[in-house]
């Protein structure tokens, strides 16, 4: 993901997005649930969710349905140049 389009996807923070494809990593334990959240909301929680849960089919879905979901590796990438700024209300 270049920056112009890391920057756009930034300028989104506030917009609804669904988290699906995350995974338990408990024997037994069900995967868990996710309501609508803001875009910025949903990237901080899967950014600091590494370990906690299998995240390797991760998609965050924003925007309308022309727009491609954000998988780890651009989740990854986002947190990576706006760590701070995401914690900003």
């Amino acid at each position: 993901m270049d920056r112009p389009a890391m920057a756009s996807v930034f300028r989104m923070r506030h917009a609804p997005a669904s988290i699906s494809g995350v995974r338990s990593l408990g024997r037994g334990q069900a995967d868990p649930i996710f309501h609508s959240r803001p875009l910025g909301e949903a990237i901080r929680f899967i950014a600091q969710a590494e370990g906690q849960y299998d995240l390797s089919a991760v998609a965050v879905s924003y925007g309308d349905r022309q727009t491609p979901p954000l998988g780890n590796r651009e989740i990854r990438q986002l947190w990576s140049e706006y760590a701070e700024r995401w914690m900003e209300a």
